[in-house]
């Protein structure tokens, strides 16, 4: 069932065009509106189950934390690049793991 929601996420994947837009952009930008930033995480989440929204890729991010000791340790973030959902980016999602039997996936 569509909501103001989930059409404000989708129009924020449709004005990316094919490069897509970072999942926590959509989290800021919606958040930005006053929507709570649980409720557009959720939003999004039930946008890809329901094959509304496609992974087309991510970013990463390279953040930097400070020890006890004061040294500084590097940490990478990953975050989904989102597009409106295609047949043909939702095939990619087909893996074949190349194992053998069930516990090949």
């Amino acid at each position: 069932m569509p909501s103001p929601l989930h059409d404000a996420v989708l129009e924020l994947a449709e004005s990316a065009g094919t490069s897509g837009i970072a999942m926590g952009t959509v989290v800021d930008m919606l958040a930005a509106r006053g929507v709570p930033v649980e409720q557009a995480e959720r939003a999004i989440w039930e946008l890809l189950e329901r094959r509304r929204l496609t992974p087309a890729g991510f970013v990463c991010r390279v953040i930097r934390r400070r020890n006890p000791d004061g040294s500084i340790t590097p940490s990478r973030v990953y975050e989904f690049m989102l597009v409106p959902w295609s047949a043909a980016l939702d095939a990619q999602l087909d893996l074949a793991w190349g194992g053998s039997g069930e516990g090949g996936r």
